[in-house]
């Protein structure tokens, strides 16, 4: 990280600044050769409002190579960033999770990434409920369609929509906010699960046969017992907390597809 201290020297002593902190692949220990450094700096509202949009975001890129981003400085003022707690986008969860904070005088900076970080017990419950159904009606619509002849546009986004519910639920149950979809799979393989569960998911994809989604279905449901989780063996009652109960109609509003 010294070079990341290094970078952000200029920021430091600049009127406003609250604090300054990593984020994205490099904090990570899958980051490669094309992975820059996010770096986010957090300020005064009148500061932000009287810097420029052309410095409000600016790049930096590798040996001169317009195509490839070596780092970046994010400005952010202080109100949205403390507005974030209330998203319901993981992206403004999961980075902080492992974010480094590099600059931090006056201790504001730590508090709030840790809160961001931070997946409620009650949140991961009802994602994951709302994800585990949204699996399974997902593949239950894609085989009607499939049977229906229908365009494959409409079978690729149902199968599209069934990966993704079913990613979601893969971090949730090892109590993880989801991660970006562009390292979703290194950090799946971070948290611990199986390779041959991510092999099996890659197969579906590729050959998404009735036979495969049962088969699916099955080692996701074992994944689930694994994990200590219930409440997939008896599916009727997360359907009725869905269906007909205000909490269970919110949490799908919150984190279902949409």
């Amino acid at each position: 990280m010294d070079r990341v201290k290094k970078l952000i020297e200029p920021y430091i002593d600049q009127p406003g600044v609250i604090g300054i902190y990593l984020v994205g692949s490099a904090t990570r220990p899958h980051r490669d050769d094309l992975s820059d450094y996010d770096i986010e700096v957090i300020v005064d509202d009148e500061v932000y409002d009287s810097t420029p949009d052309s410095e409000r975001q600016t790049f930096f890129f590798k040996d001169g190579d317009p195509k490839v981003v070596d780092y970046e400085f994010y400005l952010i003022p202080w109100s949205d960033f403390s507005e974030l707690q209330d998203s319901t986008l993981d992206l403004f969860h999961f980075p902080y999770q492992h974010a480094l904070v590099l600059h931090d005088p006056q201790g504001r900076i730590a508090p709030m990434v840790k809160k961001l970080a931070e997946l409620p017990e009650n949140v991961r419950q009802d994602r994951m409920r709302v994800h585990f159904l949204e699996f399974l009606y997902r593949l239950g619509r894609a085989r009607k369609t499939g049977m229906r002849g229908i365009h494959a546009i409409n079978l690729s986004l149902l199968h599209g929509d069934a990966l993704s519910a079913l990613v979601k639920l893969l971090f949730l149950a090892k109590r993880s906010w989801p991660a970006t979809k562009h390292w979703s799979e290194e950090e799946l393989l971070e948290l611990g699960i199986a390779p041959g569960l991510l092999q099996q998911i890659s197969d579906w994809r590729s050959d998404p046969t009735a036979e495969r989604a049962k088969g699916l279905i099955g080692a996701i449901k074992a994944f689930l017992d694994d994990c200590d989780e219930t409440f997939h063996r008896d599916l009727e009652p997360p359907q009725q907390w869905l269906f007909f109960t205000k909490e269970g109609k919110r949490a799908f509003e919150r984190w279902g597809e949409r």
